[in-house]
């Protein structure tokens, strides 16, 4: 009798005991995720302050000129950077064209010499293309000043003038602007609320977007969880912020709705974009 009470009791007590590790693990497995990505995000703002550092080496190389969004001249292509981690990419004709657009990240690769600091912990699918220079695209919406840190210098392939390379001079609040950040997602291109978009991939160029996410987000549209209900979590997919290289080489995460649209452009003020006339000043 003594003993199947004690059996009993043995019984319940092992119930208990794995109760109260379940108990446990449902308390300590979302602190052990939210560990995990505090480390990527420390990992990103380390390598995004890293990009920051090679960018000024740059600038002192070049007589304060930053470094520009895209250049074209021929050279040998990064396997990763660039390539993507193919060798056959390697050999393609393409790079050896005098005409082909060599990216910013090639230009500071010497300063760097490791190309995984481009890849983003969260995304690492995407190889290099972890992060995003605030950059004018298409360069013909906005001739003149204001304009974002990056720009593609040289000339087109039919001949056509780009603007030329920014001088560190030129940047009214450099702790204010945005350099480098977390690349965006591609699908996000041009739009607000991601207008039904699905995640497509990581865009490493667009001032546009930047500006439109940052417009929108003041003006009360809520692009940010529009977004994030349709699967997009780019650049806020670091504990629903981003990590940004700054013009004076600092780099810190921020949230969506801390920005001003000063935050993108060299003179350090708000104005009404060319290609966005309704949105207010």
């Amino acid at each position: 009798m003594s003993r199947r009470a004690t059996a009993a009791f043995t019984l319940i007590e092992l119930l208990v005991v794995i109760a109260i590790i379940a108990i446990l693990a449902a308390i300590l497995f979302p602190v052990f995720a939210q560990a995990r990505e505090e480390a990527r995000k420390i990992t990103c703002v380390s390598n995004l302050k890293q990009i920051a550092l090679a960018s000024q080496m740059y600038e002192e190389d070049y007589d304060e000129t930053l470094v520009p969004a895209g250049n074209r001249y021929a050279h040998s292509p990064l396997l990763w950077y660039e390539c993507g981690g193919d060798p056959s990419c390697m050999t393609s004709g393409y790079w050896t064209n005098p005409g082909a657009w060599v990216d910013w990240g090639v230009a500071l690769y010497p300063y760097e010499k490791d190309e995984f600091i481009y890849t983003c912990p969260d995304i690492p699918q995407y190889v290099a293309h972890g992060v995003a220079m605030n950059t004018d695209s298409s360069d013909d919406d906005y001739p003149g000043p204001p304009s974002p840190p990056g720009v593609f210098v040289g000339v087109t392939s039919d001949n056509n003038a780009r603007l030329p390379g920014l001088n560190e001079a030129q940047i009214v609040a450099p702790a204010d602007l945005i350099v480098f950040y977390d690349s965006h997602d591609s699908a996000l291109e041009g739009n607000v609320n991601c207008n039904g978009q699905t995640p497509q991939g990581p865009d490493t160029e667009a001032w546009e977007t930047m500006d439109a996410f940052v417009q929108g987000e003041r003006e009360g549209l809520q692009v940010q969880e529009g977004c994030e209900a349709l699967g997009i979590t780019s650049p806020w997919r670091h504990q629903r912020g981003f990590n940004v290289a700054w013009g004076d080489g600092h780099a810190k995460w921020v949230m969506l709705g801390q920005l001003q649209q000063r935050n993108l452009d060299i003179q350090d003020i708000n104005y009404t974009p060319a290609n966005d006339p309704n949105w207010p000043e």
